[in-house]
């Protein structure tokens, strides 16, 4: 399929490695201008070095004046993927009320701003593409993910407002929430915990873990001018795994 992005400029927010990283090179092989984003410059450059043609920025999503600045270097996108990563984990009453704090300004407060800084742009531009890669918390509670859970659900609702707020200008927004996905996050719980990491394969309709390459084909498209219609709703890539309605 053509998804008409080439030389559009695409902004990956967690673009360095796993999941981000798998969709930069996808929209860079479709032919968009990839900026790489994250807070790690060491894995930046690398990643940069394996995109042809790809710029990054070190940008630190919990914290505005991190991502007002990084956007400075940016100046303008057509697409762009928030990526926040991975929230404190535990019970709801043992993490500390910072760790609840962080997790608001990594998963909420850093896509409002992004939103609020580049929709500017795209409205004039009448296009524009905002993809939230967030979790299947945000439909089903997952143990000792209270904090992802709250937050990304709540992604669900802005995402909602958004959507309807920014689609007049051909601007779409949703959220893409992956299931089990073969990262380093997950190879480590496989090391750790063969026997929980077989039972999270199994939970699958397809019986096993999804490659990140398989995430990103949908996130592309998503993010995509093949995307005309599809806006202010979930995408569940997660092979079945979610039993939530």
């Amino acid at each position: 399929m053509e998804l008409g992005i080439r030389g559009k400029r695409a902004l990956v927010t967690g673009g360095s490695s796993g999941i981000g990283f798998a969709i930069a090179k996808e929209l860079a092989a479709e032919g968009a201008q990839v900026i790489l984003a994250s807070r790690d410059e060491a894995k930046l450059k690398k990643a940069q070095s394996e995109i042809k043609g790809s710029e990054y920025v070190v940008v630190d999503m919990g914290s505005e004046n991190s991502i007002r600045e990084a956007w400075g270097s940016v100046g303008q996108a057509d697409i762009i993927l928030l990526n926040g990563g991975g929230p404190a984990t535990g019970l709801p009453t043992g993490i500390s009320l910072e760790n609840w704090d962080k997790g608001y300004q990594t998963l909420i407060r850093s896509v409002l701003l992004l939103t609020q800084l580049a929709t500017p742009g795209m409205q004039k531009n009448n296009w524009g593409r905002l993809l939230c890669l967030t979790s299947t918390s945000a439909r089903e509670v997952i143990p000792r993910l209270p904090v992802s859970s709250t937050f990304r659900a709540g992604l669900t609702a802005l995402t909602k407002e958004l959507a309807r707020e920014l689609g007049k200008y051909n601007i779409l927004v949703n959220n893409l929430l992956p299931g089990p996905v073969n990262t380093e996050r997950l190879k480590h719980l496989a090391t750790d915990s063969p026997a929980f990491f077989e039972a999270m394969a199994k939970e699958t309709a397809r019986g096993r873990i999804a490659e990140p390459e398989e995430i990103a084909k949908v996130a592309a498209f998503l993010l995509s001018n093949a995307n005309t219609f599809v806006t202010g709703t979930d995408i569940l890539a997660d092979g079945g795994y979610t039993k939530a309605l």
